[in-house]
């Protein structure tokens, strides 16, 4: 079926799509890319125009990803151009269970999942006939298929068309986004040529802490911080226990005042944002021994719109500071009670930025960080997450400088994206929020449908790289406290600020993204959402 922008198009096409298992940092994401450049490479304006598709490949990426890109080109000659954008990676299918395969065939899935115990709202969804469930059937399949729909339409209508239209698909969006930070090398190419960009139309899903069954349309789209706690006890053989004191009694300590705080959790404009919460927990002790744990790394995800890193360290430092002093002051007192051990043991603890743990290990092996960490990064496997890169990285520096505990080590991990949102201070923001709202009455009248305006995407996006809003401070904070910054990743601050691209998020409504129950409504994303999609594109032209 060639590609249109009607009903029929649209859904099967996104069965389609969802067949091709493009799950992060797999091969499939180069086939999804692929299947993106076939589909529309089957189009008459590409045929005409084959320069306007091409793929375009992620530098040094060990699955050598690639992005679809196209463009459709106004007849008459302009530089302003549209950007239609979106990621076609999806999260893994582990959490279906025996039906892990089976997501990636919305229909079947769809079927399967009537059989399976789930919650009342997804039961209730499900029943009704009005959803599909699938892997990548919502986050974000459906809006990339959707976006190149109209890019469809819109290449039938060159002479119509006041703006260029600039077709982005790009891989990696749920790790470590070098999808979006290679794209974002060619805008600013494009840029200095003279092009001038009115606007980035993502379209991510609903993912929102209210009206989950309702449309958005966000202006803005949240950040992310990836702190990490690095905490050190001090080794002891579990015979001798109260000579040391294990890193599992901070790290615990630690983690329960961490997770789920108030205190990283960002407010903006009325809106608090989730809080923060450990993505993972590992220790260091190579094999089994009966010694207790001396090292334990967490790291954890604080979502933002205007908390600073400094802001974030200092949170973590104080937390820290207050884990330790409650897990020593426990561990004495335990001791104590203790008829046996009557003298107790003097602890000297600390808690120390990774850029204080850096400043240790140039003096002590009197070389750079960056030739530290590129001759130690080299001698890991290439396979390894990046977050466990960082992290193998501070401990290696643990070593080298000899540190003992009880101490905890802060600092930040990748992945990192800075918060985006609508100023109203440009004539081109402005036109976007005037266009949300003219949105919202428009899907009232034509199809009765309820849609909102949220001033924050809540499910982090590739639109946050493209206008970076912070300081220099921020930046110097990042990164001098930043494990394996320079080798592994580094952030294209100056990039991000010169392009400045004023940004939404018009997208299908979706639920449950990465979980089983992951669904899409039908209705709306093939017909609401392709309405709304066309409308907003329009009212950006003028």
């Amino acid at each position: 079926m060639v590609l249109q922008n009607s009903k029929d198009s649209i859904y099967q096409t996104l069965l389609d799509f969802c067949a091709v298992r493009s799950v992060t940092d797999s091969e499939g994401e180069v086939a999804a890319a692929k299947f993106l450049h076939q589909k529309l490479g089957a189009l008459p304006y590409f045929k005409q125009h084959p320069d306007d598709l091409f793929l375009q490949e992620i530098t040094r990426d060990r699955l050598n990803r690639l992005n679809c890109v196209a463009w459709v080109r106004a007849k008459k000659p302009t530089k302003r151009t549209i950007i239609l954008m979106g990621h076609f990676d999806v999260v893994d299918t582990d959490v279906c269970g025996h039906l892990r395969d089976d997501a990636f065939s919305p229909e079947r899935y769809t079927e399967l999942m009537k059989a399976e115990v789930i919650g009342e709202e997804a039961r209730a969804d499900l029943l009704s006939d009005e959803w599909i469930f699938g892997r990548g059937t919502a986050d974000m399949k459906c809006g990339l298929v959707v976006q190149a729909a109209l890019l469809a339409e819109l290449s039938e209508k060159t002479a119509d068309l006041e703006a260029n239209f600039l077709y982005l698909a790009v891989a990696d969006e749920e790790n470590n986004a070098c999808g979006i930070h290679q794209a974002i090398h060619y805008l600013h190419d494009l840029k200095k040529e003279g092009y001038q960009f009115v606007c980035c139309i993502d379209s991510e899903p609903t993912i929102t802490q209210e009206d989950k069954g309702k449309g958005w349309i966000h202006l803005g789209s949240v950040g992310m911080y990836t702190p990490f706690t690095f905490v050190l006890g001090r080794e002891t053989h579990v015979g001798e226990y109260f000579e040391g004191i294990p890193a599992s009694s901070i790290a615990f300590k630690l983690g329960a005042l961490l997770e789920g705080s108030e205190e990283y959790a960002d407010t903006f404009k009325g809106v608090t944002y989730p809080p923060l919460t450990c993505l993972e927990i590992k220790d260091y002790k190579p094999t089994y021994s009966v010694t207790v744990i001396e090292r334990i790394s967490m790291y954890h995800n604080v979502l933002f719109v205007t908390k600073t890193p400094d802001e974030v360290l200092a949170s973590l430092r104080a937390a820290s500071r207050r884990a330790l002093d409650e897990a020593l002051t426990e561990h004495h007192r335990k001791r104590s009670a203790q008829q046996s051990h009557t003298n107790p043991v003097h602890f000297d603890s600390a808690v120390m930025n990774y850029q204080e743990l850096v400043s240790l290990a140039e003096e002590t092996t009197r070389k750079s960080i960056q030739q530290i960490s590129t001759a130690f990064l080299s001698t890991l496997p290439k396979s390894l997450e990046l977050q466990d890169r960082g992290l193998r990285l501070v401990n290696h520096l643990i070593d080298i400088t000899g540190v003992k505990g009880p101490k905890i080590i802060i600092g930040f991990l990748t992945p990192y994206c800075p918060a985006l949102y609508n100023e109203r201070k440009t004539t081109d923001e402005l036109l976007i929020l005037n266009s949300a709202q003219d949105l919202v009455q428009a899907a009232k009248t034509t199809f009765n449908t309820d849609v909102r305006i949220g001033e924050i995407y809540e499910g982090i996006s590739d639109l946050s790289e493209l206008g970076f809003k912070g300081t220099t401070q921020d930046i110097k904070a990042l990164s001098e406290n930043f494990a394996s910054w320079g080798v592994d990743f580094d952030y294209p601050f100056d990039i991000s600020i010169a392009l400045g691209i004023p940004v939404v998020n018009v997208g299908p409504i979706g639920k449950d993204a990465h979980k089983k129950t992951e669904r899409l409504h039908i209705q709306y994303a093939t017909e609401v959402f392709p309405f709304l999609l066309k409308r907003m594109v329009t009212n950006l032209m003028k």
